[in-house]
């Protein structure tokens, strides 16, 4: 497998976000997703940005701009948060060390304002940082939430 070589390591891109605007990105912020995200197979490109706060970031799908997900160092949100990732699943994303490999979860924002957002503990993203790969990858078990609630503001303050 190899990584993703759509630029060149140390080149910038343009990328379009209904949400975020227009963004000048480092190839090097490029994942590829070779299935796509859940429920979005065809969107394999994405942008992953540093949010506002430590922890926080948001990724952006470079094939479809109005396609942006808030995601979170589920670290932060469980401090003794732990997540088997199949062997399987970490060699689909390419030969890898565990200090290369991180994990981020999707926050889902709440349609009304009286509501916390909550985080998929049970699915997160798994990133090969060296190949530049990623997967959603669920697990069976209910060891962890789909909808766990959390308070932003407590997170990032």
């Amino acid at each position: 497998m190899s990584t993703l070589t759509l630029v060149p390591d140390d080149a910038e891109i343009v990328i379009k976000s209904d949400l975020l605007g227009e963004l000048r990105v480092q190839s090097t912020d490029l994942l590829h997703f070779p299935s796509g995200m859940l429920g979005f197979p065809e969107c394999r490109r994405f942008a992953l940005l540093r949010g506002g706060r430590d922890g926080l970031f948001w990724l952006q799908s470079l094939e479809y701009s109005p396609l942006v997900f808030l995601l979170v160092d589920p670290f932060t949100i469980e401090e003794n948060y732990s997540f088997d990732v199949p062997a399987s699943q970490v060699a689909e994303l390419g030969a890898a060390e565990p200090s290369d490999i991180g994990l981020l979860s999707v926050v889902t924002l709440p349609a009304d304002s009286g509501k916390l957002p909550t985080v998929n503990m049970q699915g997160p993203l798994v990133i090969n940082f060296k190949t530049r790969y990623a997967k959603q990858v669920v697990s069976g078990d209910d060891q962890h939430s789909v909808r766990r609630p959390i308070d932003l503001a407590k997170l990032v303050a």
